[in-house]
């Protein structure tokens, strides 16, 4: 800038150097602060004077004191506007920061709670999660049921007179603010009436000063309550100390609903066992001279449930009497139905009826049953195949029916199948009969039940061959050895025909073997 001092045409340039001087000035006010931009204000100030001003402006003082007085006021204000900005950015960053430590121990705690097995453990480690994370002092978390609260868990766990107290609370109108607002609310006194709903878990603890509810939402509905209090009065949270609380609250709503998944799937599992149980119990009889070898597999759908079932009783003259039957379709209507058909049989046999008798019996319920169900597509309702037998161990004399099922396999020193006529299926017509047969079994004798799940199985993979009465007459000659066959002989049997078709069966299997004991069981 030492030119200008020295020409003549420094009066028309005289904006560059001010310019340069009040750029400094606010730089650096911005970086420093009102002191420093007041500072620079006063040096750049008298520089500008000297290097810069005529001597008459000198001589008269007056532009002196305007450009300084500006120039301090620009530092200043300046100065107090940086000092301003860098406040806020300083409180961002620190809020920031804060959140993205909460964030992370969020992000901890998670797999505590999602890696928990049932829904009360998870509720548990939800609350527990939550009072470390946000050092809070009571976390309670509540599923909302209809028109009430219910108290999943609390952190500090409740004695058992409280837990009782406080289990189950009406919240329609706390249920309704949750509706409206779906994210977390604070609360700053929970002494104070007026104010968002808290739930008595909560409120009924008088150390109790600050709090946040925060709704748990699964496809954006509210299932729970995540409610969180402090014993001190806590200032407002900002928002991303919020969004914390909501990203916690979501993460606890993806555990409860996997818990509640996986529980589900155990109680469909538990009732499918207890289902099939009904239909093929564990067979126990204490006949002197029979074996007994049974064998429920079931089908590539193994979650469906099937009307297969087995069963075996002792007449009160002192026979044997065995069935096997196969509800049509699958699912709880064929499942019921078959338990209540072996339920009944058992009660005919206990009491003595005549197969025949005992066939018209179950005909009748399988009408009656099939009425209440749907029809299918051909409108016909549940119908049932089913075999009945009873043995004299004494004289090997043995009778049948049989409804529309396979036929038995009578073992011997040769297979082969019962010529019989078979009468119609259960379920068709209330006058149906159902003729019975009488045999005398040969000496060392078998008899061999089963279902058509495993004769419907082909020949090879892929082949529209089917294995057939004869086909599996063939196989279990190779096996019969007069009356030692077992109940992991059979298994061998359906997994040697599963190996032959190339994979598992389509349909139920059930398999029942009465055999004359050897010599030793009698």
């Amino acid at each position: 800038m030492l030119p200008f001092h020295f020409v003549d045409r420094q009066v028309q340039f005289i904006g560059v150097p001010a310019a340069i001087t009040s750029l400094v000035v606010v730089s650096g006010a911005i970086v420093g602060g009102p002191r420093v931009g007041i500072a620079l204000a006063f040096v750049s100030g008298a520089v500008f004077d000297t290097l810069v001003v005529t001597e008459r402006w000198l001589a008269a003082g007056i532009t002196t004191g305007a450009v300084l007085i500006v120039w301090v006021g620009v530092g200043l204000a300046v100065g107090m506007l940086g000092d301003r900005y860098r406040g806020q950015v300083a409180r961002a960053l620190a809020e920031a920061h804060k959140a993205r430590d909460s964030l992370d121990r969020v992000l901890e705690a998670a797999p505590s709670f999602h890696a928990r097995g049932s829904s009360p453990a998870v509720a548990r480690a939800v609350c527990d999660a939550a009072r470390s994370t946000f050092d809070c002092d009571l976390v309670a978390l509540f599923a909302i049921e209809d028109e009430r609260l219910r108290l999943l868990a609390r952190s500090p766990y409740l004695s058992a007179n409280d837990r009782e107290r406080l289990l189950i609370e009406p919240s329609l109108e706390l249920q309704q603010e949750l509706s409206d607002y779906l994210l977390p609310r604070f609360v700053s006194d929970i002494r104070v009436p007026a104010g968002p709903r808290l739930p008595r878990a909560i409120t009924t603890d008088p150390t109790q000063v600050s709090a946040i509810r925060a709704p748990v939402l699964l496809d954006g509905v509210p299932v729970a309550l995540l409610a969180m209090s402090w014993s001190r009065a806590m200032p407002t949270p900002e928002r991303s100390e919020l969004a914390v609380v909501q990203r916690f609250a979501e993460h606890a709503a993806v555990a409860l609903g996997q818990a509640q998944r996986s529980e589900t799937q155990r109680e469909i599992g538990q009732l499918y066992q207890r289902f099939q149980a009904s239909l093929v119990p564990a067979i126990e009889t204490s006949v002197p001279g029979i074996s007994i070898a049974a064998l429920y597999r079931p089908g590539e759908h193994r979650m469906l449930l099937g009307g297969d079932f087995i069963d075996t009783a002792m007449r009160p003259d002192g026979r044997l009497a065995a069935v096997i039957g196969d509800v049509t379709g699958h699912g709880p209507d064929a499942a019921a139905l078959g338990s209540s058909l072996r339920a009944a049989w058992r009660a005919l046999m206990l009491r003595g009826a005549p197969l025949g008798q005992a066939l018209r019996t179950l005909n009748s319920l399988t009408l009656d049953e099939s009425s209440r169900v749907e029809r299918g597509d051909q409108g016909l309702g549940l119908l049932a195949t089913v075999c009945i037998a009873e043995v004299d161990p004494d004289t090997r004399q043995a009778r049948f029916a049989v409804a529309g099922h396979p036929p038995p396999l009578i073992l011997g020193s040769a297979v082969f199948p019962l010529r019989h006529e078979s009468g119609p299926m259960l379920g068709l017509d209330e006058d149906s009969r159902w003729p019975v047969a009488r045999i005398v079994l040969p000496e060392h004798w078998g008899l061999f039940l089963y279902t058509d799940g495993i004769v419907e199985a082909r020949r090879s993979p892929g082949d529209d061959a089917r294995l057939g009465t004869k086909g599996l007459a063939d196989r279990l000659a190779g096996m019969w050895n007069h009356g030692d066959l077992t109940q992991a002989d059979l298994a061998a049997l359906v997994d040697s025909i599963q190996e032959v078709q190339g994979g598992a069966l389509p349909d139920d299997v059930a398999l029942l073997l009465l055999a004359q004991a050897p010599p030793e069981q009698h």
